[in-house]
């Protein structure tokens, strides 16, 4: 996180309040400088003012002389008109030298509204002074020349004595004036300097802003935005180079933390993919997500065919666990709800919470081996959860919201990816089962047949001792219930070859029903038309055969089988053989595909599995439901021509996009 004195917010604030700082000084300036020329302009327009009163207080003088009045009359006409103008020119005159001389204008002198009081500047306020004192000294003398009689004054002395003496006040207005013209001037060119100087300010700022934020923010962003394009393209190990202590800097290590991260990722996936067992699988989890979650203890645990839920792997520190062997039924667990609703699970304190109930045995274990805080995982390469995925830590609560989050996103690929292992583990298993059943089905057959001979002998050997015959028979079941369970496990373990033909599942259904069960009064066929579908006609009539025989087998006395023949949808035909016989728990439910799994006392498990596989091999659906309300119903899907058609494209287009 960048440091305040290295943040670019603070940078760049500070860059737009300095232009902002400069501009608004100019602009503030610019305004103190019209002000200023307005007052100017007054102080210009009032020594104006004052050149003209003088001029005109000299020229009434001068005209008064040379008229001076012959009689009572005349002085009379000239007491009302030239003693009235004089005192009021004089009263201007002085009125404005006053303003002057204390450097003091207000509105009833200027008679307009001013946003700046006039100021005189030092040079002319020191004329003004000399005006005042000079105006004064000859205010004196005028008042001695017109006598103290305001009644009868003395106008002719009064206007000689101003004709002799105004030439000196004239020559100080003058002088005034050009000073104050010479100030005024200057002021307007020191303002006019200033106001350049601002701009220039403002210009040379402006451009070094420009030039720091091309250096220190466009260049640094485009480094980034070419990072960011390079990363985009795939190439997610390559790395923003950071060379700024700021938000960009900040910006760009959080992206190559997020590079390093998708990288990591990558690597995972790749990893995943390639990897062919469980220990291989966890090995890559056990390296790889300790650099993106605080993880380090994983495990799998794995549903049984037994229904138990059995610790197969584990990985403590990134090396194999060896924990032991662990075995311990769901019910009544946190991972029973975690299997049944699909969903991970966390618990932040296994310690805590392994001591609340004595089923909770894989979490004591857990407990015991120092890990607090665990992520649950359910594990599934299909409909079914094939067990648990265990991700923990030592620290309680050490998995955060983002850890979190994180897992549940990788849930789905993880789960998959081990589920996928586990299934191709068990396939793998199978595999050599089949393998292993093939050779010794046949190995099992001759003597089978030979003891199976030998039964017929001794039942027709007559008369046999007591009991004997009873054995014979029961020996002779039990040899043809082998010779069943031998024919299913070769049935199961060999590879399907199918010749399909067009075939009506309604007349199929029905010759299967006449020919391949006994009790056909206790069936109800209800059927519609259908279309053809593309089948093995053997090998869909023994899926129809061990489907309504698990129908019959499973139905109450005198509680018919009901079966159902009709179009589903586009391109399909359904197949419904319901009972009402006992409800098949969820947990059955799951687990009457897997092969040798059964309820029954003398099955062999693998009907279910091998009709699964027959349908499978057609591109077919084959489901198991069972509720209180509708019993138990086996639901057979098999596509007709069409869909069969549609299905193949789709697959090869599916085919073409991920190639």
């Amino acid at each position: 996180m960048p440091t305040l004195r290295h943040s670019l917010k603070l940078q760049i604030s500070l860059a737009i309040a300095l232009l902002t700082a400069l501009f608004a000084s100019s602009t503030l300036y610019s305004l103190h400088v019209i002000d200023q020329q307005h007052s100017d302009s007054i102080l210009l327009q009032l020594a104006g003012r004052l050149q003209f009163y003088e001029q005109h207080f000299t020229l009434q003088a001068m005209r008064y002389r040379e008229n001076a009045p012959r009689n009572y009359a005349s002085y009379d006409r000239d007491l009302r008109l030239y003693f009235e103008d004089l005192k009021k020119t004089r009263g201007e005159l002085a009125q404005i030298i006053t303003a002057f001389a204390e450097n003091h204008f207000d509105r009833s002198l200027t008679g307009e509204p001013m946003a700046m009081k006039p100021h005189l500047p030092r040079q002319s306020q020191a004329v003004a002074r000399r005006l005042a004192a000079a105006w004064e000294k000859f205010s004196e003398r005028l008042d001695e020349h017109i006598g103290p009689d305001p009644q009868e004054p003395r106008l002719e002395w009064a206007a000689e004595w101003i004709g002799q003496q105004d030439a000196i006040l004239e020559q100080i207005s003058d002088t005034l004036l050009t000073t104050l013209q010479g100030d005024v001037a200057a002021r307007a060119a020191k303002a006019n300097l200033v106001n350049r100087l601002l701009l220039a300010a403002a210009l040379i700022v402006s451009i070094g802003i420009a030039i720091w934020f091309y250096r220190r923010v466009l260049t640094p962003l485009a480094v980034a935005v070419e990072g960011f394009n390079q990363v985009a393209n795939g190439d997610f190990s390559y790395r923003v180079p950071i060379d700024r202590e700021n938000e960009i800097g900040w910006l760009v290590s959080s992206f190559n933390r997020l590079s390093d991260r998708m990288d990591t990722l990558r690597q995972l996936l790749t990893r995943l993919e390639q990897g062919a067992d469980l220990e291989g699988t966890l090995r890559v989890l056990a390296e790889t997500l300790p650099s993106l979650i605080p993880v380090d203890w994983i495990g799998v645990l794995v549903i049984g065919t037994d229904g138990r839920i059995h610790l197969q792997k584990a990985f403590s520190d990134g090396k194999p666990d060896p924990i032991g062997q662990l075995s311990f039924e769901p019910d009544k667990t946190l991972l029973e709800e975690c299997i049944r609703n699909r969903a991970p699970l966390h618990i932040s304190d296994v310690k805590e919470i392994a001591a609340l109930s004595e089923s909770y045995v894989f979490l004591r274990r857990l407990s015991e081996l120092g890990r607090r805080d665990a992520v649950f995982l359910p594990i599934g390469n299909g409909q079914a959860v094939q067990g648990v995925a265990v991700f923990a830590s030592r620290y309680p609560g050490n998995f955060r919201s983002e850890h979190l989050a994180l897992l549940r996103n990788l849930g789905v690929l993880v789960g998959i990816s081990l589920g996928r292992t586990i299934q191709l583990v068990e396939n793998t298993r199978l595999a050599n089962i089949g393998q292993f059943a093939s050779g010794i089905v046949h190995e099992i057959r001759n003597p089978l047949a030979t003891i199976s001979l030998a039964l017929e002998h001794i039942r027709g050997l007559e008369p046999l001792p007591p009991g004997a015959g009873k054995r014979v028979e029961l020996a002779s079941a039990e040899v043809a219930r082998l010779e069943r369970l031998l024919a299913d496990i070769l049935l199961y373990a060999k590879p399907l070859t199918l010749d399909r033909q067009p075939q009506d599942l309604v007349e199929l259904l029905a010759e299967t029903i006449a020919t391949g069960t006994e009790d056909q009064e206790g069936i109800e066929i209800r059927s519609a038309p259908c279309p053809l579908v593309p089948a093995d006609r053997d090998r869909i009539r023994q899926v129809l055969i061990n489907l309504v025989r698990n129908a019959q087998q499973a139905s109450p006395v005198g509680s018919p089988v009901r079966i159902r023949c009709r179009p589903s949808g586009a391109g399909w035909v359904e197949v419904e053989i319901a009972n009402q016989g006992q409800v098949i728990p969820q947990k059955m439910l799951e687990r009457v595909f897997e092969p040798f799994y059964t309820s029954k006392n003398r099955g062999t498990g693998l009907g279910l599995p091998i009709v699964q596989r027959i349908v499978d091999a057609h591109g077919g659906e084959i489901e198991l439901v069972s509720d209180e309300e509708n019993g138990t119903r086996a639901i057979l899907r098999l596509p007709t021509a069409a869909g069969a058609g549609a299905a193949e494209k789709n697959q090869a287009a599916e085919a073409d996009e991920n190639t």
